[in-house]
This record gives C-alpha cells, sequence and structure tokens, in this order.
C-alpha cells in the first residue's frame, strides 16, 4: 500500500475511536442527565415541591443509566 492508502486507513481506526467515545459519553451520561432534567422540571411543574422534583430526577437518572448499561452491554 502506498502512504497515502496507510494515512487513510489510520485515520479512518482514528475517526471510529472518537465516534465511538462521543456515543458512549452521549448515551451513558447524556441520555439519562436529560432523562433526569425532564422529570426535575415535571416535578416542579406538577407543584411536586423541589425535594420531591429532585427526588424524582435521582430516580430517573439512575434508572435511565441502569437501563442504557443493559441495553449497551453487548457492545463491549
Amino acid at each position: 500500500m502506498t502512504d497515502e492508502a496507510i494515512q487513510r486507513t489510520q485515520d479512518a481506526e482514528e475517526h471510529k475511536k472518537s465516534y465511538e467515545a462521543i456515543m458512549g459519553a452521549a448515551t451513558e451520561i447524556g441520555v439519562p442527565f436529560s432523562m433526569a432534567l425532564a422529570m426535575f422540571f415535571t416535578g416542579l411543574v406538577t407543584r411536586s415541591g423541589v425535594l420531591m422534583a429532585i427526588l424524582m430526577a435521582v430516580v430517573v437518572y439512575i434508572l435511565a443509566h441502569v437501563v442504557v448499561k443493559m441495553f449497551f452491554s453487548h457492545h463491549e
């Protein structure tokens, strides 16, 4: 292979590593956090109280994190 083909292969591998790292962080942290944030504001809007809204957000974050980890566990 030529130097250019080798460089393209290395670039493709590097891009794949970056993509997998970004997607991993987005699914393991971003998805549960956005769901917890939505639940927090839902708790505030329904007048459940600030403490109950925080509690609901924490519970949803933990449950969503567990579900995401179980769903994506076959990729590792």
